[in-house]
Protein backbone atom coordinates (compact mmCIF):
# COMPACT_ATOMS: atom_id res chain seq x y z
CA UNK A 1 0.00 0.00 0.00
CA UNK A 2 1.51 3.56 -0.97
CA UNK A 3 1.86 5.52 2.08
CA UNK A 4 1.89 9.45 1.87
CA UNK A 5 3.75 10.34 5.13
CA UNK A 6 2.88 14.03 4.04
CA UNK A 7 -0.59 14.00 3.36
CA UNK A 8 -2.87 16.33 5.63
CA UNK A 9 -4.65 13.12 7.72
CA UNK A 10 -1.74 12.05 8.80
CA UNK A 11 -0.18 15.47 9.62
CA UNK A 12 -2.82 16.07 11.76
CA UNK A 13 -3.07 12.83 13.16
CA UNK A 14 0.32 13.59 14.62
CA UNK A 15 -0.71 17.13 15.86
CA UNK A 16 -3.42 15.67 17.65
CA UNK A 17 -1.44 12.96 18.95
CA UNK A 18 1.26 15.59 20.05
CA UNK A 19 -1.10 17.60 21.79
CA UNK A 20 -2.28 14.88 23.30
CA UNK A 21 1.36 13.63 24.70
CA UNK A 22 2.28 17.19 26.26
CA UNK A 23 -0.59 17.22 27.95
CA UNK A 24 0.76 16.61 31.52
CA UNK A 25 4.05 18.68 30.43
CA UNK A 26 1.54 21.58 30.37
CA UNK A 27 -0.24 20.42 33.49
CA UNK A 28 3.26 20.62 35.78
CA UNK A 29 4.60 23.40 34.02
CA UNK A 30 1.09 25.35 35.16
CA UNK A 31 2.05 23.65 38.80
CA UNK A 32 5.78 25.08 38.55
CA UNK A 33 4.11 28.25 38.33
CA UNK A 34 1.94 28.42 41.34
CA UNK A 35 -1.36 26.52 39.72
CA UNK A 36 -2.75 24.11 41.64
CA UNK A 37 -5.28 21.46 40.38
CA UNK A 38 -8.21 23.76 40.83
CA UNK A 39 -7.24 26.27 39.10
CA UNK A 40 -6.64 24.40 35.65
CA UNK A 41 -9.77 22.88 36.08
CA UNK A 42 -11.30 26.32 36.30
CA UNK A 43 -9.43 28.29 33.70
CA UNK A 44 -10.05 25.10 31.27
CA UNK A 45 -13.79 24.39 31.64
CA UNK A 46 -14.72 28.57 31.59
CA UNK A 47 -12.93 28.90 28.35
CA UNK A 48 -14.05 25.46 26.67
CA UNK A 49 -17.56 26.05 28.06
CA UNK A 50 -18.08 29.47 27.22
CA UNK A 51 -16.76 28.52 23.56
CA UNK A 52 -19.15 25.52 22.75
CA UNK A 53 -21.95 26.86 24.18
CA UNK A 54 -23.58 28.60 20.84
CA UNK A 55 -23.22 25.54 19.87
CA UNK A 56 -25.07 23.96 22.54
CA UNK A 57 -28.19 25.69 22.45
CA UNK A 58 -28.45 25.39 19.01
CA UNK A 59 -28.64 21.50 19.80
CA UNK A 60 -31.14 21.84 22.50
CA UNK A 61 -29.65 22.24 26.17
CA UNK A 62 -33.68 20.74 27.27
CA UNK A 63 -32.90 17.44 26.39
CA UNK A 64 -28.56 17.66 26.88
CA UNK A 65 -28.06 18.09 23.29
CA UNK A 66 -29.91 15.04 22.22
CA UNK A 67 -28.03 12.90 24.58
CA UNK A 68 -30.62 12.98 27.54
CA UNK A 69 -30.21 13.84 30.95
CA UNK A 70 -29.16 10.33 32.21
CA UNK A 71 -26.87 9.17 30.33
CA UNK A 72 -25.45 12.58 29.64
CA UNK A 73 -24.63 13.08 33.54
CA UNK A 74 -23.01 9.40 33.69
CA UNK A 75 -20.92 11.33 30.46
CA UNK A 76 -20.40 14.04 32.97
CA UNK A 77 -19.08 12.55 35.75
CA UNK A 78 -16.48 10.45 33.84
CA UNK A 79 -14.85 13.37 31.60
CA UNK A 80 -16.23 16.18 33.29
CA UNK A 81 -14.07 18.60 36.04
CA UNK A 82 -13.95 15.33 38.07
CA UNK A 83 -11.53 13.53 35.23
CA UNK A 84 -9.77 16.59 34.50
CA UNK A 85 -8.90 17.16 38.89
CA UNK A 86 -7.93 13.26 38.29
CA UNK A 87 -5.42 13.72 35.53
CA UNK A 88 -4.23 16.81 36.83
CA UNK A 89 -3.79 16.15 40.09
CA UNK A 90 -1.02 13.06 39.14
CA UNK A 91 1.20 15.28 38.14
CA UNK A 92 1.07 17.19 41.16
CA UNK A 93 2.99 14.04 42.53
CA UNK A 94 4.43 12.28 39.48
CA UNK A 95 6.32 13.31 37.05
CA UNK A 96 4.42 14.31 33.62
CA UNK A 97 6.26 11.45 31.97
CA UNK A 98 4.39 9.09 33.71
CA UNK A 99 1.32 10.47 33.08
CA UNK A 100 1.87 10.86 29.12
CA UNK A 101 2.74 6.67 29.10
CA UNK A 102 0.15 5.47 32.05
CA UNK A 103 -3.25 7.17 30.48
CA UNK A 104 -3.08 6.14 27.26
CA UNK A 105 -1.38 2.76 27.65
CA UNK A 106 -3.94 1.40 30.16
CA UNK A 107 -7.09 3.00 28.33
CA UNK A 108 -7.11 0.45 26.40
CA UNK A 109 -6.60 -2.33 28.33
CA UNK A 110 -9.28 -1.17 30.50
CA UNK A 111 -11.90 -0.76 27.59
CA UNK A 112 -11.26 -3.41 26.80
CA UNK A 113 -12.15 -5.60 29.36
CA UNK A 114 -15.29 -3.25 30.12
CA UNK A 115 -16.63 -3.98 26.52
CA UNK A 116 -15.79 -8.32 27.84
CA UNK A 117 -16.86 -9.03 30.62
CA UNK A 118 -19.39 -5.99 31.26
CA UNK A 119 -21.04 -5.60 27.89
CA UNK A 120 -20.23 -9.00 26.60
CA UNK A 121 -18.34 -8.04 23.55
CA UNK A 122 -16.08 -10.13 22.86
CA UNK A 123 -13.70 -8.36 20.70
CA UNK A 124 -10.20 -9.91 19.50
CA UNK A 125 -7.15 -8.07 20.33
CA UNK A 126 -2.92 -8.42 20.02
CA UNK A 127 -1.48 -10.65 22.79
CA UNK A 128 1.57 -9.38 22.12
CA UNK A 129 0.28 -6.13 21.99
CA UNK A 130 -0.73 -6.39 25.75
CA UNK A 131 2.24 -8.00 27.00
CA UNK A 132 3.83 -5.18 25.53
CA UNK A 133 2.26 -2.66 26.89
CA UNK A 134 2.31 -4.66 30.51
CA UNK A 135 5.83 -4.95 30.28
CA UNK A 136 6.19 -0.97 29.67
CA UNK A 137 3.83 -0.20 32.56
CA UNK A 138 5.93 -2.35 34.87
CA UNK A 139 9.34 -0.89 33.78
CA UNK A 140 7.49 2.68 34.40
CA UNK A 141 6.26 1.60 38.12
CA UNK A 142 9.27 0.06 38.92
CA UNK A 143 10.91 3.81 37.94
CA UNK A 144 8.57 4.96 40.47
CA UNK A 145 8.57 2.92 43.32
CA UNK A 146 12.52 1.99 43.43
CA UNK A 147 13.86 5.20 43.11
CA UNK A 148 14.34 7.08 46.40
CA UNK A 149 14.96 10.82 46.37
CA UNK A 150 16.32 10.20 42.89
CA UNK A 151 15.03 10.02 38.99
CA UNK A 152 11.58 9.75 40.71
CA UNK A 153 10.19 12.34 43.49
CA UNK A 154 9.12 10.91 46.97
CA UNK A 155 5.08 9.24 46.72
CA UNK A 156 4.86 9.32 42.86
CA UNK A 157 2.89 6.43 43.11
CA UNK A 158 0.56 8.14 43.98
CA UNK A 159 0.73 9.96 41.34
CA UNK A 160 0.72 7.12 38.93
CA UNK A 161 -2.17 5.51 40.66
CA UNK A 162 -4.30 8.73 39.69
CA UNK A 163 -3.28 7.93 36.03
CA UNK A 164 -4.97 4.50 36.18
CA UNK A 165 -8.02 5.70 37.69
CA UNK A 166 -7.96 8.38 35.52
CA UNK A 167 -7.57 5.49 32.35
CA UNK A 168 -10.47 3.76 34.01
CA UNK A 169 -12.60 6.66 33.91
CA UNK A 170 -11.94 7.63 30.58
CA UNK A 171 -12.37 4.03 29.23
CA UNK A 172 -15.98 3.50 30.46
CA UNK A 173 -16.44 7.32 29.06
CA UNK A 174 -15.61 5.69 25.62
CA UNK A 175 -17.51 2.13 26.07
CA UNK A 176 -21.05 3.77 26.99
CA UNK A 177 -20.14 6.48 24.34
CA UNK A 178 -19.57 3.60 21.33
CA UNK A 179 -22.65 1.55 23.37
CA UNK A 180 -24.76 4.20 23.21
CA UNK A 181 -24.02 5.90 19.92
CA UNK A 182 -23.92 9.24 21.09
CA UNK A 183 -22.93 11.85 18.56
CA UNK A 184 -19.28 12.89 19.34
CA UNK A 185 -19.81 16.61 19.20
CA UNK A 186 -23.07 16.67 21.12
CA UNK A 187 -21.08 14.81 24.07
CA UNK A 188 -18.42 17.31 23.90
CA UNK A 189 -20.71 20.04 23.85
CA UNK A 190 -23.19 18.61 26.58
CA UNK A 191 -19.67 17.75 28.95
CA UNK A 192 -18.51 21.26 28.36
CA UNK A 193 -21.35 23.13 28.76
CA UNK A 194 -22.14 21.19 32.60
CA UNK A 195 -18.90 21.62 33.34
CA UNK A 196 -18.98 25.65 32.80
CA UNK A 197 -22.25 25.29 34.96
CA UNK A 198 -19.69 23.74 37.53
CA UNK A 199 -17.06 26.00 37.55
CA UNK A 200 -19.39 29.08 38.21
CA UNK A 201 -21.12 27.67 40.86
CA UNK A 202 -17.44 26.94 42.11
CA UNK A 203 -16.24 30.36 40.77
CA UNK A 204 -17.21 32.82 44.31
CA UNK A 205 -14.92 30.17 46.38
CA UNK A 206 -12.32 29.60 43.79
CA UNK A 207 -12.36 32.30 41.51
CA UNK A 208 -10.45 35.20 43.69
CA UNK A 209 -7.39 32.77 44.60
CA UNK A 210 -7.14 31.17 40.57
CA UNK A 211 -7.31 34.48 39.06
CA UNK A 212 -4.67 36.14 41.84
CA UNK A 213 -1.90 33.53 40.10
CA UNK A 214 0.51 34.74 37.17
CA UNK A 215 -1.33 35.72 33.98
CA UNK A 216 0.74 34.12 31.62
CA UNK A 217 0.44 30.74 33.21
CA UNK A 218 -2.97 30.89 33.34
CA UNK A 219 -3.47 32.12 29.88
CA UNK A 220 -1.28 29.40 28.83
CA UNK A 221 -3.62 26.38 30.67
CA UNK A 222 -6.80 28.24 29.28
CA UNK A 223 -5.16 28.24 25.74
CA UNK A 224 -3.66 24.52 25.77
CA UNK A 225 -6.51 22.74 27.69
CA UNK A 226 -9.42 24.89 26.96
CA UNK A 227 -9.47 25.13 23.82
CA UNK A 228 -6.48 22.79 21.97
CA UNK A 229 -7.34 19.56 24.33
CA UNK A 230 -11.15 20.31 24.95
CA UNK A 231 -11.79 21.33 20.85
CA UNK A 232 -9.02 21.27 18.52
CA UNK A 233 -7.97 18.53 19.14
CA UNK A 234 -11.51 16.53 19.27
CA UNK A 235 -12.27 18.01 15.88
CA UNK A 236 -9.37 17.33 14.37
CA UNK A 237 -9.08 13.94 15.31
CA UNK A 238 -12.41 12.83 14.37
CA UNK A 239 -11.92 14.57 10.77
CA UNK A 240 -8.69 11.49 10.21
CA UNK A 241 -10.76 8.50 11.70
CA UNK A 242 -13.01 9.86 8.80
CA UNK A 243 -10.07 9.99 6.34
CA UNK A 244 -7.60 7.36 7.19
CA UNK A 245 -10.02 5.09 9.13
CA UNK A 246 -8.27 2.11 11.24
CA UNK A 247 -4.73 3.74 10.38
CA UNK A 248 -5.70 6.50 12.39
CA UNK A 249 -5.30 4.82 15.69
CA UNK A 250 -1.55 4.34 14.83
CA UNK A 251 -0.66 7.67 15.44
CA UNK A 252 -2.31 7.22 18.82
CA UNK A 253 0.62 5.69 19.57
CA UNK A 254 3.03 8.76 19.30
CA UNK A 255 1.36 10.37 21.95
CA UNK A 256 3.01 8.80 25.08
CA UNK A 257 6.52 9.15 22.84
CA UNK A 258 5.98 12.92 22.70
CA UNK A 259 4.84 13.29 26.64
CA UNK A 260 8.28 11.60 27.74
CA UNK A 261 10.41 13.72 25.14
CA UNK A 262 8.57 16.71 26.32
CA UNK A 263 9.53 15.73 29.54
CA UNK A 264 12.53 15.03 29.12
CA UNK A 265 13.41 18.27 27.17
CA UNK A 266 10.73 21.00 28.46
CA UNK A 267 10.78 20.15 32.53
CA UNK A 268 14.33 18.67 32.68
CA UNK A 269 13.30 15.43 34.44
CA UNK A 270 16.32 13.23 33.88
CA UNK A 271 15.19 9.94 32.14
CA UNK A 272 16.75 6.57 33.53
CA UNK A 273 17.01 3.67 31.74
CA UNK A 274 14.01 1.76 32.82
CA UNK A 275 11.65 4.51 31.62
CA UNK A 276 13.13 4.52 28.17
CA UNK A 277 12.72 1.01 27.76
CA UNK A 278 9.25 1.43 29.02
CA UNK A 279 7.88 4.20 26.93
CA UNK A 280 9.58 1.98 23.72
CA UNK A 281 7.45 -1.39 25.12
CA UNK A 282 4.39 1.02 25.70
CA UNK A 283 4.77 2.67 22.29
CA UNK A 284 5.34 -0.80 20.49
CA UNK A 285 2.43 -2.30 22.29
CA UNK A 286 0.00 0.31 21.47
CA UNK A 287 1.23 0.28 17.52
CA UNK A 288 0.84 -3.55 17.65
CA UNK A 289 -2.34 -3.72 19.58
CA UNK A 290 -3.94 -1.59 17.10
CA UNK A 291 -2.85 -2.67 14.09
CA UNK A 292 -4.19 -6.53 15.39
CA UNK A 293 -7.34 -7.93 14.26
CA UNK A 294 -9.61 -5.80 16.79
CA UNK A 295 -8.66 -2.69 15.71
CA UNK A 296 -11.70 -1.85 13.23
CA UNK A 297 -13.42 -2.38 16.34
CA UNK A 298 -10.78 0.07 18.19
CA UNK A 299 -11.40 2.71 15.21
CA UNK A 300 -15.31 2.75 15.85
CA UNK A 301 -14.51 3.90 19.23
CA UNK A 302 -11.90 6.16 18.06
CA UNK A 303 -14.09 8.29 16.55
CA UNK A 304 -15.86 9.63 19.99
CA UNK A 305 -12.51 9.73 21.73
CA UNK A 306 -11.59 13.16 21.63
CA UNK A 307 -14.87 14.43 23.74
CA UNK A 308 -13.81 15.72 26.92
CA UNK A 309 -9.95 14.99 26.91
Amino acid sequence: MKTHAMNPPILSGILVALIWGIQPVISRYGFQQGLTPYDATLVRYLTSGLLVLPYACKRGLVDACGVGWPRGLVLFLLSGPLFSLVLVAGVNYAPASHGALIHPALTPLFGMAISRFVFGQRERFSVWGVLLLLAGLVLVGSNAILASGGLAPAGAWRGDLLFVLSAFMWAWYLVLNRSWKVAPLDAVALTQVLSLGAMLLALPWLGGQTFAKPLPALLLQSAYHGVLVSIVSVALFNWVVARLGVRALMLNALSPLFGVLASAWVLQEPLSASMVIGALAIVGGLAVGLRGPGASVRAEKSGYSGSGR
